[in-house]
């Protein structure tokens, strides 16, 4: 076994100290930083969900969410439209908080089409239309009439063509 050169020791105990400085360095400044992060948990450990709510979504979220909440029984269903025409998260986070409501997502709002087709599409048991939007706004509560009041009467040639087409059976003439 061959003893190490003057060389390899010094470069070796240089490392070493190198190493000892980032730890001087680092492990301080991750303890306060960590004492920091732990304070602000237990700090907000005792946060109801209420509270929880609008201190990331903001006073109207939550205020509307509350509403809809009292409007819609716990066993209830409602259709959940999204409001925007971006996927942005908005009709899962209002799901999420009105549960354990069922919610029977029927897509866009401005894809839903004609009266006629929503009525086809939701089940007469959901009285209730949510319309949930992006980040940070509040969902709007409606019932099913007035939705279906402000959305076309007639169907579009595209949707009764649509229609037709799911009636036909393969091999009907």
């Amino acid at each position: 076994m061959t003893t190490p050169s003057p060389a390899s020791r010094l470069l070796a105990t240089l490392a070493l100290l190198i190493f000892l400085g980032f730890l001087a360095v680092a492990v301080p400044v991750a303890l306060m930083r960590s004492t920091g992060e732990a304070r602000a948990a237990l700090d907000l450990a005792d946060e109801t969900s209420f509270q929880r709510r609008t201190r990331t979504f903001g006073v109207a979220y939550t205020d509307a969410i509350e509403a809809i909440r009292t409007a819609i029984p716990r066993d209830g269903a409602y259709l959940l439209f999204n409001g925007d025409d971006k996927e942005e998260g908005g009709p899962l986070w209002v799901r999420f908080d009105l549960a354990p409501r069922r919610a029977i997502f029927l897509g866009r709002l401005s894809d839903a089409g004609s009266a006629p087709r929503v009525k086809r599409r939701a089940p007469r048991a959901a009285r209730w239309v949510v319309i949930a939007y992006g980040p940070y706004r509040a969902p709007v509560l409606m019932e099913r009439h007035e939705l279906l009041e402000r959305l076309p009467q007639v169907e579009t040639p595209e949707e009764l063509a649509k229609r037709k087409a799911r009636k036909k059976r393969p091999g009907d003439a």
